[in-house]
C-alpha cells in the first residue's frame, strides 16, 4: 500500500524569531526548543535511519469510556434543564410571569460547568457552536423558546449542537491526533501520513489548537499557526472580481523581500483583499504567482476569491510526498 505524507509548515510569531534571530539562536529554536515543547505537549520519539532529523509525534491516546461518561452526564443534566425550561415557559403562558426556581438556576449553573469542562477536555467540539445554526437546532429538536425566558437557551442550543455533531463525529472528537504524524526541523515541516487530505487538515487543527492551549508552549515559544504547503493553487475561473488572502509572518532566514512590510512592522500576519473598480475584473498575473510561492512556502494562511461566473473557484492542493527522506 503507497503512503502519503501531507506536509504543512510550523510557523511561529515575529516576536519569537525576532528574541531568537537577536541571540543567534534560532537553529536552537527550531532544532531544539520546538521538539522539546512537542514532547512536552503532545511527546516525540527521534526516529532512527533518515538522512535529516525526523521526530515522530506520539500523543497520548483518550479513552473513549471516559468520553461517554462525560458525555451521558451531559445529556441527562440538560435534558433535565430543558424540562424545567418548558414548566417556566408554561406558567408564562398562563399568567404571563417569569419565575426561575432555585433548582432551574442551579442546574443552569451545573449543566454550563459540565459543557466548559467537555469543551476543555475535547476543544474540537467548539466548532459545533459556528457549523451549527440555531435555527437548525430549534427545528431538529423541535424547541420552544421565548425570548423574554433567556436563562438557560444558550446552554441548551450549544448542548443539541454538540450532541448533533458528536452523532457524525465521534471517532475524530476522542482522538483528533489520531493519525501519524513528523517533526523536521530543518524546514519546521509536519508531515502527516492520510489517505485523505480532509483527514490530515482536521489532525493539523487539532495539533495547533492543543498546542495554543498549553501555557508551557506559549511560555517558551509563544502562538504557532501551522499552514499546508501547497504544491499548487489553481484558479478556476478567468476572471475574478475580489481575492481575499492572508500571509503569515516568514520563519525563513533572512525573510525574503517580499515580506518586508510584514518583517519591519513585526505583524504576524497580512490580510489583503484585492477588489475591482466597478465589479469589473482583477487582473492577477503577477499576484498568482506571488500567492502560488508563498503557498509553496507554507506562509499562505487563507485564501478566498469571488469569480465573475458560479462554480469551482480556487483549487488548492497540498503538497505530498512518498516518503520521509525527501527533501523540500
Amino acid at each position: 500500500m503507497n503512503i502519503n505524507y501531507f506536509v504543512f509548515k510550523l510557523n511561529v510569531q515575529p516576536n519569537t524569531i525576532v528574541s531568537f534571530k537577536n541571540e543567534n539562536e534560532f537553529e536552537y529554536l527550531i532544532n531544539k526548543l520546538i521538539p522539546a515543547v512537542l514532547d512536552h505537549v503532545i511527546g516525540i520519539k527521534q526516529k532512527e535511519g533518515f538522512k535529516e532529523t525526523v521526530y515522530e509525534l506520539i500523543p497520548e491516546l483518550n479513552n473513549e469510556v471516559e468520553f461517554n461518561e462525560r458525555f451521558i452526564k451531559l445529556e441527562d443534566e440538560s435534558s433535565k434543564l430543558y424540562e424545567l425550561y418548558k414548566e417556566i415557559l408554561l406558567k408564562y403562558k398562563e399568567k404571563e410571569e417569569i419565575f426561575y426556581s432555585k433548582k432551574f438556576l442551579q442546574l443552569n449553573d451545573k449543566c454550563k460547568r459540565l459543557r466548559n469542562e467537555f469543551e476543555k477536555k475535547y476543544p474540537a467540539i467548539i466548532k459545533s457552536y459556528n457549523l451549527i445554526t440555531d435555527d437548525k437546532i430549534d427545528e431538529e429538536e423541535n424547541f420552544e423558546f421565548e425570548n423574554k425566558i433567556g436563562t438557560g437557551i444558550t446552554h441548551l442550543r450549544k448542548f443539541y449542537k454538540i450532541k448533533l455533531y458528536v452523532d457524525k463525529n465521534k471517532k475524530q472528537l476522542v482522538n483528533p491526533l489520531n493519525l501519524k504524524a513528523y517533526y523536521k526541523p530543518t524546514k519546521e515541516h509536519i508531515l502527516v501520513e492520510s489517505k485523505s487530505e480532509e483527514d490530515a487538515l482536521y489532525y493539523i487543527t487539532a495539533l495547533e489548537r492543543i498546542i495554543n492551549n498549553d501555557s508551557f508552549a506559549i511560555g517558551k515559544i509563544g502562538k504557532i499557526n501551522i499552514n499546508p504547503v501547497y504544491e499548487s493553487i489553481t484558479f478556476e475561473q478567468k476572471e475574478y472580481t475580489e481575492i481575499s488572502f492572508v500571509i503569515v509572518y516568514p520563519n525563513g532566514n533572512p525573510p525574503l523581500d517580499r515580506h518586508n512590510i510584514l518583517k519591519n512592522s513585526e505583524a504576524k500576519e497580512l490580510h489583503t483583499t484585492l477588489v475591482g473598480p466597478d465589479g469589473q475584473p482583477l487582473k492577477l498575473e503577477s499576484l498568482k504567482a506571488e500567492l502560488n510561492e508563498q503557498a509553496k512556502n507554507g506562509y499562505l494562511k487563507s485564501l478566498v476569491g469571488k469569480g465573475v461566473n458560479k462554480g469551482k473557484n480556487i483549487v488548492k492542493k497540498i503538497k505530498k510526498v512518498a516518503n520521509l527522506d525527501i527533501t523540500l
